[in-house]
């Protein structure tokens, strides 16, 4: 969901569907072992697709992301058909305080391989701007990653998708975290240095941890805020970026982390006071169980 691309620069890939059809999920055949690539200065895992004709696409796994997207030099790439979506039957939330005022297209992929793994039926919105890192094509919403488990290991970097998954046979210590949806992306709650639960979203495509200045003010500063520039999908806005500490997530504590204090438009559509990424990922396998009822995160 977001991507670091400069010293005072931050990409914030997630969008959020309001409104409009629900979001369909493909079909999966099959299982992947794969590994997975990351931007030079990040930790968000990138995966590397291939149609049948050989056509090779590269989707960021974004867990918060509503919806499937490519880019439309990937649409113009795989000569995609596409249908224009009616604007005032759809709305989305981005980040940046500039949404383009023409709808996405709406589009389907032709057949898919990672690894083993056999995808069809991939539907996907053509973004007229795409927040991703450069090189990327799109990104792999969780309209698609709810359809079977998913265990992403970053100490071997590498991501396994399969209904051959089980939530058995991972450490007896794990972290068990329960979710829910909301607007199609999957929630869950986060703790202030009080103890005083709150709403977040929880994002394999976060670079950082993004919070609202409600929540920043709670907070315990460890160093000086420093202006950032937030890009994303609906153009670019001001935010604060500053060591923090005092958030727990499943009892994993944020230590001296960067925290971004943002005002963007996501916090408020989706009800949450955090969205919360790889500072919390990074050090743990994750087993994203998005097709249970509840979903489940399982850290170990």
């Amino acid at each position: 969901m977001g991507w670091v691309i400069d010293l005072l620069g931050v990409a914030l890939a997630a969008l959020v569907q309001l409104q409009g059809e629900e979001p369909k999920s493909p079909r999966f055949q099959g299982a992947a072992d794969v590994p997975y690539q990351i931007p030079g200065d990040g930790l968000t895992p990138i995966v590397q697709l291939r149609t049948a004709s050989g056509e090779q696409l590269r989707l960021l796994i974004d867990t918060g992301a509503s919806r499937s997207m490519v880019s439309q030099a990937l649409a113009d790439r795989l000569q995609l058909q596409t249908t224009p979506l009616a604007a005032s039957a759809f709305e989305l939330a981005g980040a940046g305080d500039d949404c383009p005022s023409d709808p996405p297209q709406r589009a389907e992929l032709p057949r898919l391989m990672l690894g083993d793994l056999q995808i069809e039926g991939l539907e996907v919105l053509v973004m007229p701007r795409l927040g991703v890192p450069p090189g990327s094509d799109g990104v792999l919403g969780a309209s698609a990653l709810r359809s079977m488990p998913l265990l992403i290991d970053p100490s071997r970097q590498r991501l396994q998708i399969g209904a051959h998954l089980p939530a058995a046979g991972v450490p007896s210590g794990a972290r068990r975290l329960t979710m829910f949806w909301r607007e199609h992306v999957p929630l869950l709650q986060a703790h202030d240095p009080a103890g005083q639960r709150f709403d977040a979203l929880i994002d394999t495509g976060a670079e950082a941890v993004f919070v609202s200045h409600s929540l920043a003010s709670l907070l315990q500063p460890q160093g000086d805020a420093r202006p950032v520039r937030i890009t994303g999908f609906c153009g670019e806005e001001l935010a604060l970026e500053q060591k923090m500490a005092g958030l727990t997530m499943g009892g994993i504590s944020l230590s001296e982390s960067a925290v971004i204090q943002t005002r963007n438009r996501i916090l408020n559509d989706l009800a949450v006071e955090a969205i919360i990424g790889q500072p919390f990922l990074k050090g743990h396998r994750q087993l994203w169980m998005l097709n249970a009822s509840p979903p489940r995160l399982i850290m170990w």
